[in-house]
């Protein structure tokens, strides 16, 4: 019986022993995650406090990567040493508990030595003879383990973020376009500091209008119209960082209201409030008969799927109820998708079911992730996605199905011929050094509009450019061309321009990020690094299309009836050159080099606050109107009321751009158009041919930026 026992004594000590080393293990995983670090703390304090010997240290070394794995990223030392966040923190963990256990094996091969033994003898006598009593060793040790908890909590908790959903303001969205006489649905949402609902919000709102007569601007003041009552809010009795998901029978911050304007013009709701005591005024509303409707949306985001937060199911919630989208995609990276079990059939399936044909438009995306030659948003019109192979590009564990953006066109050439779908691939983040685009790839028939603003910044032009005014997060050295739209334009490629949030916090159409709740905490979690470093609001694309289906909101970004806002923000924006409006080719043909060009931009500015929305100040409605020519800026038109049409004329010849030899780089024998690029090009043929391109971008004085174009103007043969 004494062998069985001994066996069975020695197998329970072998068992715990693996039991210890795959909850290390688990916690040594956990400490390279954004906020789940968390667990890795406890598992390190579960071994300190709970072990002895080589466990106990292991458990404070494991507390304290983790700690030093979250600050390392959070305090921008990502930047500072080019290394991308989740890599920083695996390499900060990997390399806190290698010296840990380097130490413990040199301490084991030096513990046969006798002098060594008696060197840490009395080193643990003089470190413990202080606490010698028990009560005082404990309190030793819980301050000592306080140092890791306390580093930990420094970035990944914020107080304010947790208890602060007081009412701040007030926000008003209606539909940018409508029929006279046509009822028609608004929000009013109460935020907080944040952004986000504030479900305290207790308020009594009233309701009037302020018009103008389209397109010239005069006020009116005999418009026949139904709105609302007053309305008295109710709110919750405690702060919700996700108050839209309460289900309470209250408001929580969040209503909807009926109305009516029969009169035509752009309107604007004015809700006054009784609890912050200010008035607030919706974005504008065009009533007008016969016009194509105006609709917005994100079509860049990130969800749980991949490498953001969020469920589809809450993302497509969020999307159409809170942030009161039109159309949305929801572009999980085609990599990340296939590492869980059956997530891109989940997600096909949750997209599919979330389309509502004139309500709500979901559109199936994902995105093609190559850092060395630019990241590709690939959306469809249809309810399938390429499957086999799926949109994916190099990564780690998976192989290179889609090496280069040569690989993904053929699939897409493969995947729309045998289906009959129609697909786009949208370059974004173009000017950030970590995923500079490469526009030597470019296909003209697939990449027709590229993403001008986002949460990483904007992308007309490189960072260091005197006319980038917001910049971007990671921005190559001073210096470097080719990578900016505008670059992309004095190459020849024909492309125009939207926004999108591409948003990893699981708000989609109104992200947080750029506030303090990109913090852990903040609902939905993640375990990602991706939603911390994105200090800019994310954009919207309007489009001008005729329904609101699958088919005909693609055909209008296929065809270019678009434009994009820097945030929340939703203007009225017109361009027209002679008459040519945004679409198709874009291209006006004038008679000859010195054909006059009247250039006309018609804006109804958006009344709501700019994001983030930390001062509140009611609209003075000063805005400058910049008209952008081959890259240069062409006029400056300034702006002070909420409904202007601004005109110009450019009498300068038709000359064409070139983005120019002198902007390449030559290298080996060959040129490239930045040291970034892998694939050579003719300097010869980087040019427009001849034709002019305009874009006009409206900087208003609260520091919203909404851009549309460009228009294409060239000489008829």
């Amino acid at each position: 019986m004494r062998g069985k026992d001994a066996r069975w004594l020695s197998f329970k000590a072998i068992a715990l022993y693996l039991l210890k080393a795959l909850l290390f293990a688990a916690g040594a995983a956990a400490a390279v995650t954004f906020f789940f670090s968390w667990i890795a703390i406890l598992i390190g304090g579960f071994f300190f406090f709970g072990s002895r010997g080589a466990w106990r240290g292991g458990g404070y070394a494991l507390a304290l990567a983790a700690a030093l794995a979250s600050n390392g990223p959070l305090r921008g030392f990502d930047e500072i040493t080019g290394i991308y966040p989740l890599f920083l923190a695996a390499l900060v963990v990997a390399v806190t508990l290698g010296l840990y256990f380097l130490f413990l094996l040199l301490h084991l091969a030096l513990g046969r030595v006798k002098a060594y033994r008696v060197f840490t003898a009395g080193l643990k006598e003089k470190l413990y003879r202080p606490c010698r009593p028990t009560l005082r060793r404990r309190l030793a040790s819980i301050l000592l383990f306080l140092i890791p908890v306390a580093l930990w909590i420094s970035v990944n908790v914020n107080p304010a973020v947790i208890f602060d959903n007081l009412p701040a303001v007030l926000w008003v969205q209606a539909p940018s376009t409508v029929a006279p006489g046509d009822e028609f649905e608004f929000q009013v949402q109460c935020w907080d500091r944040f952004e986000r609902i504030s479900a305290l919000y207790g308020g009594k709102v009233s309701f009037s209008l302020e018009s103008y007569r389209f397109p010239g601007g005069e006020p009116l003041y005999l418009v026949e119209a139904t709105l609302p009552a007053e309305y008295s809010f109710t709110g919750s009795g405690r702060p919700s960082d996700a108050a839209y998901l309460l289900d309470n029978g209250k408001d929580n911050g969040r209503r909807a209201f009926r109305a009516r304007i029969d009169t035509p013009g752009v309107h604007y709701i004015k809700v006054s409030d009784s609890e912050t005591g200010r008035s607030y005024y919706s974005n504008p509303i065009l009533v007008a008969a016969g016009t194509e409707r105006i609709y917005w949306g994100d079509i860049h985001t990130h969800g749980i799927y991949s490498d953001g937060s969020g469920t589809p199911a809450h993302q497509f919630f969020y999307a159409r109820h809170v942030a009161a989208l039109d159309f949305y995609s929801l572009t999980e990276h085609g990599e990340i998708i296939q590492l869980g079990r059956n997530g891109l059939e989940r997600y096909i399936e949750e997209t599919n079911r979330a389309y509502r044909p004139g309500e709500f438009v979901t559109l199936l995306g994902m995105e093609y992730t190559n850092h060395n030659s630019g990241h590709y948003t690939c959306i469809f019109d249809g309810d399938r996605l390429p499957e086999d192979p799926p949109v994916y590009a190099p990564y780690i564990g998976l192989g290179a199905a889609l090496p280069t953006p040569f690989e993904l066109w053929e699939l897409l050439d493969d995947f729309t011929a045998s289906t009959g779908s129609r697909a786009l691939a949208l370059p974004h983040h173009t000017v950030v050094e970590r995923f500079m685009q490469d526009w030597s790839y470019y296909n003209p028939r697939y990449v027709k509009i590229a993403e001008v603003t986002s949460t990483h910044g904007d992308n007309l032009y490189e960072p260091g450019h005197p006319l980038s005014y917001r910049g971007s997060t990671f921005p190559p050295p001073p210096g470097t061309r080719g990578c900016s739209i505008t670059g992309a334009l004095q190459m020849g490629l024909q492309l125009s321009l939207y926004a999108s949030s591409d948003s990893h916090d699981g708000h989609p159409g109104h992200d947080l990020a750029h506030t303090g709740a990109w913090v852990g905490h903040q609902r939905p979690f993640t375990f990602w690094w991706t939603r911390f470093d994105k200090p800019f609001p994310g954009g919207l694309t309007a489009v001008y299309a005729a329904g609101l289906s699958r088919r005909e909101i693609f055909s209008a970004l296929e065809n270019r009836r678009l434009y994009a806002v820097s945030d929340h923000g939703r203007p009225l924006i017109f361009f027209t050159i002679n008459g040519t409006s945004v679409g198709g080719d874009s291209t006006l043909r004038v008679e000859g080099r010195e054909t006059p060009r009247q250039i006309e931009v018609i804006l109804a500015q958006d009344g709501a606050l700019t994001a983030p929305v930390t001062e509140f100040r009611q609209p003075d409605w000063k805005a400058t109107v910049e008209i952008h020519k081959n890259g240069t800026l062409l006029a400056s038109l300034p702006v002070d009321k909420p409904l202007a049409a601004v005109r110009f004329t450019d009498t300068g010849p038709v000359t064409g751009t070139s983005y120019g030899r002198e902007n390449c780089v030559y290298r080996e024998g060959a040129y490239y158009i930045n040291e970034y690029s892998d694939n050579p090009v003719d300097p010869a043929a980087l040019h427009t041919g001849g034709k002019d391109f305009y874009i006009v971008r409206v900087v208003s004085e609260n520091g919203r930026h909404s851009y549309i174009g460009p228009l294409w103007v060239e000489v008829a043969p």
